[in-house]
């Protein structure tokens, strides 16, 4: 299937422009698509059987994004559901019928026999229309599993995630549960609400609502445990974000930059699946972030990387994280953290790369490798000292029991060799600070970093705000 649909698996990464800062890219409006009423499709027949697992898939596609978001769904109808595994989709795209008129399906479903590969290679091939429009006629190759078509959703609403989980926990049990999520990401920066905001996590685009870091751990709460959580989302692989799910998932999947549209390969996913249940959720979580990256590899990108942080290990590193930012308190002296500072490798939070140039994105992160910041910092210490040990213990942590597995090829968005970096993301003092403080900056947030659990939980929070002079 994956060389059927690789025409249709475009080379676009989910982009995560910043608020109000004036970096945002975002060419897709409500003005835009029109809305028409179409007639509900039949109701798929929920199943009582308790299967080896469940795939609950939630996607919030009306812009560009909907192109891939097409190309993993005929990859999971072609494989279709089996004895072992249900398949469970809610998914929102635009798609314009016979008379060009465009209407927003936000469309849930319970996948179920596989499509042949010639009808399957059919769809594909006609899915895209030349105006760029997805063919209303798409719809037809899921005809017998679509439960609900609606036309007026807010798709960026957590409580609609949850709704749709718990819905496919309930009529689709399993023993197990994968849940992956898609659509744009944005780490810890979560833009002002507002009608002019640009993307959020699960942004919505037409009514501008998306997942906060607060409401994901809501959302969270209420679908309650999954054996693995896994985002095809830009920028989530960060601690802070880990930490809001950790009590919910025994892995977290995903990536600390920009990520390629093309997500993780469903092929391997349902093979996976299908093969084992009893694998683990650490060996599924590998699973599927070396499918993302060979994916990538194979399209001959310029890099990608994606890591399985194993939250059973979290409280753990918090206490080490901690101790170490205690440790270069108690010293008293910031050279170590001033050198570091402009030399870490970074993330594009704000999606300034797809504005700018790499170098700029890499000044206003505030996003970066915890390995490699830790590293430069410990190499900047006194030899000996408690701050220069408390680092070391930190890494080691990092590399042989928070971050389960990492991979990666080539470079970053912002240029930066992907062999530096081990698989988790944190919030790191920028060179130049958006808004010019972290004051300034939060007129642009909806969520204030001191407000989050994580900044709280360790001593993170208190670190940033000597090193920001806050106190």
């Amino acid at each position: 299937m994956k060389q059927i649909l690789c025409s249709l698996v475009f080379s676009l990464s989910l982009a995560v422009p910043a608020g109000a800062s004036g970096f945002g890219l975002d060419s897709t409006r409500a003005a835009d698509i029109r809305t028409t009423r179409t007639p509900a499709m039949p109701a798929a027949r929920p199943s009582r059987d308790v299967k080896d697992w469940t795939i609950i898939y939630y996607a919030t596609t009306k812009d560009a994004l909907k192109y891939s978001f097409i190309s993993q769904l005929l990859d999971l109808k072609m494989l279709g559901s089996s004895g072992k595994v249900n398949i469970a989709v809610e998914g929102t795209f635009p798609v314009e019928d016979a008379s060009g008129a465009v209407s927003t399906h936000t469309v849930r479903m319970a996948i179920g026999a596989p499509l042949d590969q010639a009808a399957a290679q059919q769809y594909a091939k006609t899915a895209i229309l030349k105006d760029k429009q997805i063919n209303a006629d798409f719809l037809k190759a899921f005809s017998g599993d679509i439960v609900s078509d609606s036309h007026v959703a807010d798709t960026g609403d957590w409580q609609r995630v949850a709704a749709f989980a718990q819905w496919a926990k309930a009529n689709y049990p399993a023993r197990r549960y994968v849940f992956l999520i898609y659509g744009h990401g944005n780490g810890i920066f979560d833009p002002k609400k507002a009608a002019s905001a640009n993307k959020g996590t699960l942004i919505d685009v037409e009514t501008k609502n998306y997942v906060t870091l607060p409401e994901m751990h809501d959302m969270m709460s209420a679908v309650g445990h999954v054996d693995a959580f896994v985002m095809t989302s830009c920028i989530m692989q960060m601690a802070e974000v880990a930490w809001q799910v950790k009590d919910y998932t025994d892995v977290v999947v995903g990536s600390s930059e920009l990520m390629w549209s093309a997500g993780y390969d469903m092929e391997t996913l349902m093979n996976t699946l299908n093969g084992s249940a009893s694998i683990s959720s650490k060996d599924l979580g590998a699973t599927l972030a070396k499918s993302y990256v060979d994916q990538c590899q194979q399209a001959k990108l310029a890099g990608a990387h994606a890591s399985v942080i194993n939250t059973a290990a979290l409280p753990e590193f918090g206490a080490r994280l901690s101790a170490w930012a205690d440790a270069i308190k108690a010293s008293g002296d910031k050279t170590a953290i001033n050198t570091a500072i402009p030399s870490v490798a970074r993330f594009d939070i704000f999606g300034v790369t797809l504005a700018t140039s790499a170098a700029v994105a890499s000044r206003v992160s505030i996003s970066g490798d915890l390995y490699d910041f830790a590293s430069l910092v410990t190499a900047a210490e006194p030899q000996g000292s408690a701050a220069a040990q408390r680092g070391q213990e930190l890494m080691d942590y990092i590399s042989n029991s928070l971050v389960y597995k990492y991979y990666s090829f080539g470079t970053s968005a912002t240029g930066y060799d992907y062999l530096r970096e081990h698989g988790v993301s944190i919030f790191i003092p920028p060179v130049k600070m958006i808004g010019g403080s972290p004051a300034g900056l939060g007129q642009y947030e909806q969520t204030n970093y001191w407000d989050l659990p994580f900044a709280s939980d360790t001593t993170w929070g208190s670190f940033l705000k000597w090193d920001f002079g806050m106190q």
